[in-house]
């Protein structure tokens, strides 16, 4: 399977699984709007019922000097008028006078800031009540005569919950985002999971190849090798040219058995304390390349197999020479060590080309290789030892040009 069969695979697995989270946020916010909408008619209703009361009460209770009896917060605003609109008496907010003579029809208006305004007509019998504001003549307005009554009410003063219904949507709304989140990330740690067991479980399968196929080429292996020795001694120097390539491509089989049984052996060997420096100064004047060397003046120790630590520095700086071959003028690969109080960082820095688009990702699989003579263990290689003593290997490109390939491992207490 291609790679982006791959992740079209991944991504619709991960849809598969966030789908009814967000379904249910969607669910969420509507029944939420629903709640706000639903609340906000009903205080509208509540308004409407509480100043029909109020009117009733002014109709019932005003009398010829100007009062009437109302004790409701809400209304913040009423008024007794003539039916062609004409001011009689007032309190609060209601206007000197309507602009539009109301007859029998109850008007309602709504103003800003939540103000309910209703104009109702209404029979005013007059009777005594509380003080209020008297404009005008009281003539004719009590004895059951018909008059409009304006009556201004606070719809917010009213709605007493809508704060609490609004801090209960905010709540549901954040729950059901929440929900959202978690599900989303336990997908992606999911479909993570599921590609590290799929990953896992083929690498047991080549691992499980691997070895049946070492333990088979070995042996004919060894048989070639000595016959090519015998062939030597018997045909001569005419034919040793021909041998030569025959001794030279066992060998290189037989260094890719020995790295695939070493890859298949145990990660971790048996770890000791290593001077860091001391190691890798050594292994660089064992090796035929030049290598510049940048470490610390402190001691530095680790906890690893010796053995193992010298393969993954040896298959690094050998990958940093072979990627700067053919650049005319390239310095010389460098060996860069720091360290603090809990780790050592290794760095091994070439001024190749720096590494191949598309395939970084791959370059860590066993058996894969940009290099036409390359057996694609080495990385692979390196990357378990290094994981095995507690660490970490990675493969970045460089701004200067180039690539970077980072080990850190816990530093050991001295």
């Amino acid at each position: 399977m291609s790679r982006k069969l791959k992740s079209m695979d991944s991504r619709r697995r991960t849809w598969r699984f966030l789908w009814p989270a967000a379904l249910v946020f969607l669910l969420v916010l509507a029944s939420s709007a629903a709640v706000l909408r639903g609340g906000r008619l009903r205080d509208t209703d509540l308004a409407r019922l509480g100043s029909l009361e109020a009117a009733t009460s002014i109709a019932e209770t005003y009398t010829q000097d100007g009062s009437a009896d109302i004790d409701d917060k809400s209304v913040v605003g009423w008024g007794v008028y003539t039916p062609d609109g004409t001011l009689i008496a007032s309190w609060g907010s209601a206007p000197d006078r309507l602009n539009t003579a109301q007859s029998g029809n109850v008007v309602e208006t709504r103003l800003l800031g939540g103000i309910l305004r209703t104009v109702r007509p209404m029979m005013v019998l007059g009777i005594a009540g509380s003080p209020a504001k008297h404009v005008g003549s009281g003539a004719g307005a009590g004895g059951g005569m018909r008059r409009l009554v304006l009556v201004d009410w606070d719809i917010k003063a009213s709605a007493g919950n809508e704060a609490g219904r609004i801090a209960g949507v905010a709540g549901l709304s954040l729950t059901a985002l929440l929900m959202l989140i978690l599900q989303q990330r336990a997908a992606i740690r999911l479909a993570v999971y599921r590609r590290d067991e799929e990953r896992k479980a083929r690498l047991v399968q080549l691992g499980m190849a691997a070895r049946t196929l070492t333990h088979e080429i070995r042996n004919p292996l060894g048989i070639i090798k000595v016959q090519t020795a015998l062939l030597k001694k018997t045909l001569g120097p005419e034919a040793a040219e021909g041998l030569e390539m025959v001794d030279g491509e066992v060998n290189r089989l037989s260094t890719l058995t020995e790295r695939v049984r070493e890859w298949l052996a145990d990660p971790a060997g048996k770890p000791e304390t290593l001077n860091a420096a001391e190691e890798i100064t050594n292994l660089i004047a064992r090796l035929s390349w030049e290598v510049t060397f940048v470490k610390p003046e402190e001691t530095v120790t680790l906890k690893m197999d010796r053995s193992l630590f010298a393969t993954t520095m040896e298959n690094l700086i050998r990958n940093a020479v072979e990627s700067q071959e053919g650049i005319p003028g390239a310095s010389p690969p460098a060996v860069l060590m720091e360290s603090d109080a809990h780790s050592v960082r290794l760095s091994v820095l070439d001024h190749g080309g720096g590494l191949p688009g598309g395939e970084k990702e791959r370059l860590f699989d066993p058996f894969f290789t940009t290099k036409t003579q390359g057996s694609g263990v080495g990385l692979a290689l390196s990357k378990q030892a290094v994981e095995a003593a507690g660490g970490t290997l990675t493969l970045n490109n460089r701004k200067e040009g180039g690539a970077c390939a980072l080990i850190i491992l816990p530093r050991e207490q001295s």
